[in-house]
């Protein structure tokens, strides 16, 4: 793209001859992203702590005590409008992985049950509750039942403990010491506490043992928590909310990351950035904080990756509400990176748990065309035969071996010029001048050569975002 006849003009005038045969980008500055939150983590441990009366319920409610060895059940509907796409074995291996991701706590045995319906007091019929009971009756490492369901009812947990004579989890309560585990910025900690807060305040009221108490005093009790909770989230969500107007201002690309918990979201994004400070887990929920990091793309551009948590089917929706804020910032990215397992032998069941969450995370934040910031990467391809039309995948990559990583740059690189409406454009300016210096502070330059006509001259290729470019022009062209 060739500048107007005036500033053609007046770059013809110039006389100097210097050659520059590299490329080079400016910094990103970091004290915005990474800034120290106004929230103190003693206030927010004071939060936590506070409460004697809350924290007794949450004790009884939420207190697993030592590791355990579990028998994992995976109940299953076997016909209906309850049945999945998911099949048993598929939902029971996730099962596996979400107890395996406790530190110290062991899979002892798994076994899969039928059912008709899950709505059953007790669940199972009574033909599979002796067959259970048998198994643990027989194998006494057992400490514990993991009921591979979203959320157990009290009367179904307090028959199916008495039956078993054994502690009986259910998924809800598991993911939620997976990420009381994980939790370790005072954001991911405050959400955290506002989930089990639910949690313990649905279980309370539905309880007996806690009917004879006061219920105002109990209802003020969860009331102050609450409000106490969401005003610490709001201060912090504030602070992020100025970080990313400071990053809007910048004009630096946002590549979110998103993704099934375990599909190699941290691993893509080190293998992207050269980032030696990740160290991706084999686990679940092994990020539960957004994490935000530098990276190139080819031309030089910078770009800043948002790692985000993980996502998870099949767990009650005001668990889900409280990490929306979380996720916030893949409604504000440029581009949307969906990492999906290749391997998985569940791939399509998760795929649409995570496209239909990102199309309800659109309609709450007001962002309804978010899925078509989506670029679908299926990672781990080293690991499979597929094809990318397999699946209607855009791109193949495998994050551990390198494989595909060059072709993703490229495409993301294609999709963020078009997503930021930036320009790739040459310019010719005075070597050394004031053009050449503003052009390297606000414009990627990704190569310069002499300007045969006139060796005082040097040509820039840039990329630069519309804005920046008509400052530009304000300030070297109208002004001249």
């Amino acid at each position: 793209m060739e500048l107007n006849k005036k500033y053609n003009m007046f770059a013809m005038n110039k006389v100097r001859i210097v050659f520059r045969n590299y490329v080079r980008v400016r910094k990103i500055h970091t004290s915005f992203i990474f800034a120290k939150e106004n929230l103190s983590d003693q206030h927010v441990d004071e939060i936590l702590a506070s409460d004697r009366e809350y924290n007794s319920l949450l004790t009884h409610y939420f207190h697993l005590g030592e590791a355990h060895n579990c028998l994992v059940i995976q109940p299953y509907v076997k016909w209906g409008p309850r049945k999945l796409s998911i099949s048993p074995e598929e939902q029971l291996e996730e099962a596996v992985a979400l107890i395996k991701t406790l530190p110290l706590w062991k899979v002892n045995d798994t076994v899969s049950v039928p059912l008709d319906s899950l709505e059953k007091k007790s669940l199972f019929k009574s033909g599979s509750m002796e067959k259970l009971r048998k198994l643990i009756h027989n194998n006494r490492d057992i400490t514990a039942i993991f009921i591979n369901t979203s959320n157990l009812r009290k009367v179904t947990t307090t028959l199916l403990q008495e039956s078993f004579g054994l502690p009986v989890l259910d998924r809800y309560r598991i993911v939620m010491q997976i990420l009381k585990t994980h939790a370790i910025s005072k954001h991911a900690k405050l959400q955290v506490a506002l989930a089990e807060l639910y949690y313990v305040q649905r279980k309370a009221q539905k309880d007996t043992l806690f009917s004879t108490s006061d219920p105002d005093s109990l209802k003020l009790v969860f009331q102050e928590r609450e409000k106490k909770l969401k005003n610490a989230i709001k201060e912090v969500r504030n602070q992020r909310t100025l970080l990313r107007s400071k990053r809007k201002k910048e004009e630096y690309p946002i590549v979110a990351v998103v993704g099934y918990t375990n599909a190699g979201k941290t691993a893509l994004i080190k293998a992207l950035t050269g980032e030696s400070s990740l160290q991706p887990k084999n686990q679940l929920f092994a990020t539960l904080d957004v994490t935000l990091h530098s990276g190139l793309l080819p031309s030089g551009l910078q770009v800043l990756y948002v790692d985000t948590v993980g996502f998870l089917s099949d767990i009650p929706t005001n668990l889900i509400e409280c990490f929306v804020a979380t996720l916030e910032d893949v409604t504000f990215a440029d581009v949307v990176l969906l990492v999906e397992d290749l391997s998985s032998s569940c791939f399509e069941y998760k795929r649409n748990h995570v496209v239909t969450t990102l199309k309800e995370l659109g309609v709450q934040t007001g962002n309804e065309n978010l899925l078509d910031k989506v670029i679908s990467v299926g990672n781990k391809c080293d690991l499979v035969s597929k094809d990318s039309s397999e699946h209607g995948l855009d791109i193949l990559v495998s994050a551990k071996t390198g494989l595909g990583l060059d072709s993703l740059r490229r495409y993301l690189e294609e999709c963020i010029l078009k997503a930021t409406s930036r320009q790739v454009i040459t310019i010719k300016v005075l070597s050394g001048g004031d053009e050449f210096r503003w052009l390297r502070k606000n414009a990627t330059v990704t190569a310069e050569e002499p300007d045969e006509g006139n060796t005082q001259f040097i040509k820039l290729k840039v990329i630069i975002t519309k804005s920046s470019f008509e400052k530009f022009k304000h300030y070297f062209i109208y002004q001249k």
